[in-house]
């Protein structure tokens, strides 16, 4: 009975990675719950044009990193894998994933910061589909007319908030750096310097850069003048949005429906300029990347090049998974949607998250400085120091 149930064990185990084995003349993709739909309608579409079987199989995100690592080598990975830029510095250094070439006419097609974003070391490991990131989503009823500057937004604040409803003018969800990245980068904030070739310089953190300590500054008056609390939750700024209660936030597309199923009349905007500069903020990009052992790379280029770089598909893409397409012809097609458009125009005065490993390491230590800095135990520019040095300390000890 224990041989049996042991046999039956194993069986169960194998035939995942039976099924998910690269075959040869035979496409196999891993996406998750949200993308592996929209794949296994153009993997249909494909197999109909060409003969082609394409397998796409839905995975966890967590999944899909992790198993690719292992699996690809012995021969049990997918061709593709449907995941975000900054995966790609890891998948790189470990070997998982393959360059890609492209012709240049048709990267020239792509938002020049998608593809940086989908790049390492100078070389293209990722065709992107779409980018997101945040722009100033505002209610109409309260604030008519989006500010242009700094200085009018922090007045239509002031106007605004009365804490005693609760109701602000303006919030951004806080402490986490990602969303208030904007404005710590307006004024020269970065995390990693560049190197002459366009690669991040991981020798240069900028934590406590002179721009992000000025960026930091304007986030610590809105929080002693009583504009902004210490710390906004998701779940505070979400309740306040859809209650109609927030006049401006600083947020992605993933909020305008939350406010609409609220009943609240959303406009975005770019997020206005900063002393005459422009805010930065990150970009998040998607695309498809190739397993470095997969024995298909005819076929992987045939489907990159003939069947998934067109406005077909990527409006297919977009229609079931609305952000601004990264290919910029089908951005054409849509970018009448206001909202869309908005989004849009913040993205492209962005800059790609960075896409290196170490970036893990740097969420947590700049989370800190920021609570730090919004309970006031510090100053900004003493927080933002010591987060650099914390960085760059266990930087070094990895090394």
């Amino acid at each position: 009975m224990k041989r049996i149930i042991l046999l039956v064990t194993l069986i169960l185990f194998l035939v995942p990675a039976i099924l998910l084995a690269t075959e040869e003349g035979k496409l196999i993709i891993w996406a998750d719950d949200t993308r592996a739909p929209i794949f296994k309608e153009i993997a249909s579409s494909y197999t109909e044009e060409t003969g082609i079987e394409v397998d796409v199989f839905e995975m966890t995100m967590d999944d899909i990193t992790e198993q690719i690592v292992t699996a690809s080598p012995a021969g049990e990975g997918p061709d593709f894998v449907v995941g975000a830029h900054d995966w790609v510095g890891r998948l790189v250094l470990n070997g998982s994933i393959a360059p890609i070439d492209l012709p240049e006419d048709i990267i020239e097609q792509f938002d020049p910061v998608t593809i940086d974003a989908m790049s390492y070391g100078g070389k293209l490991y990722g065709v992107p589909y779409s980018r997101e990131g945040v722009a100033l989503l505002y209610n109409k009823d309260l604030v008519p007319e989006p500010p242009q500057t700094w200085r009018e937004l922090v007045n239509i604040a002031k106007e605004l908030t009365d804490t005693s409803i609760p109701q602000y003018g303006f919030l951004v969800e806080y402490p986490y750096p990602y969303n208030c990245f904007p404005i710590l980068s307006a004024l020269g904030g970065y995390v990693f310097g560049k190197n002459p070739d366009g690669s991040f310089n991981l020798n240069d953190i900028g934590l406590d850069s002179v721009g992000m300590i000025l960026g930091a500054e304007l986030i610590d008056w809105l929080i002693e003048d009583g504009l902004m609390p210490e710390e906004v939750p998701w779940e505070t700024m979400t309740g306040l949005l859809s209650e109609g209660h927030l006049g401006m936030v600083i947020t992605g597309p993933w909020s305008v429906p939350i406010a609409e199923k609220g009943g609240v009349n959303v406009g975005v905007a770019p997020i206005p300029d900063i002393c005459g500069q422009k805010p930065k903020p990150f970009v998040g990009v998607s695309g498809l990347m190739v397993n470095a052992y997969s024995p298909n790379k005819a076929i992987i280029q045939d489907f990159l090049l003939n069947h998934y770089i067109t406005n077909e598909v990527m409006m297919k893409i977009f229609e079931m998974d609305p952000r601004p397409p990264a290919y910029l012809p089908t951005f054409e097609l849509v970018k009448d949607d206001p909202v869309m458009n908005a989004f849009a125009e913040s993205i492209s005065n962005g800059i790609s998250q960075p896409n290196v490993p170490e970036m893990s390491l740097v969420w947590n230590i700049w989370a800190e400085a920021m609570t730090m800095i919004g309970n006031q135990t510090m100053e900004p520019y003493e927080a933002l120091e010591e987060a650099d040095m914390k960085l760059e300390e266990i930087m070094k000890g990895n090394e």
